[in-house]
């Protein structure tokens, strides 16, 4: 039996099509009907009068979405530090040297231009330098076929946020809607906010 490379093609494309589809659909149900609760509360931190969120990352994102719900099948995962490919996709940052951890919350479909992305930082008194590298860092075509026209950079303490979006999805989301969120989860105030 010969296998043509038309026919080896076909199988290929058809097995990312069905993976993208499943994996669609399962942060569909993952995305929507998440009743967990974990507590992102601004505190004040060992550093005196510093900020400090408590709660992983994962979950200030949740909180976040709480408050400005999106209307697009997202997925939040901690990039790995070791990684420095996937951190400068991710951060626009060249190094970890400053930062703890990082998650990031995407659109599940490549084709939609939107992330969402907590850093946080070792110290809180690295948070603006942080957030400039990742403003003036992150590539906002890193999709490849499309851009994010919307971006906005700001911290609270010892998390720098960065979310980017593409503007044909305002009535949907915007960047300065994701900000109001997050300073909503912060208790109103921000430390760092680029414009």
């Amino acid at each position: 039996m010969e296998i043509t490379m038309k026919k080896i093609l076909t199988m290929f494309m058809t097995v990312i099509i069905l993976t993208g589809v499943l994996t669609a659909c399962q942060g569909q149900q993952n995305g929507k009907g998440n009743d967990q609760k974990n507590d992102a509360t601004p505190t004040p931190s060992a550093e005196g009068n510093a900020k400090h969120l408590e709660g992983d990352l994962s979950s200030i994102i949740d909180k976040i979405y709480e408050n400005k719900p999106v209307d697009i099948a997202v997925e939040t995962t901690a990039v790995d530090l070791t990684n420095a490919d996937l951190l400068k996709y991710n951060t626009g940052l060249d190094s970890a040297d400053k930062i703890k951890e990082v998650s990031v919350s995407e659109a599940m479909m490549t084709s939609t231009a939107y992330s969402l992305v907590l850093i946080r930082v070792n110290d809180s008194t690295d948070a603006e330098e942080v957030a400039k590298a990742v403003k003036e860092g992150i590539d906002p075509r890193k999709w490849i076929c499309v851009e994010a026209d919307d971006l906005s950079v700001v911290a609270y303490g010892d998390v720098v946020m960065l979310v980017m979006v593409d503007s044909s999805l305002a009535d949907s989301v915007t960047s300065r809607q994701i900000v109001d969120a997050f300073k909503t989860v912060c208790g109103g105030d921000l430390t760092v906010d680029l414009q």
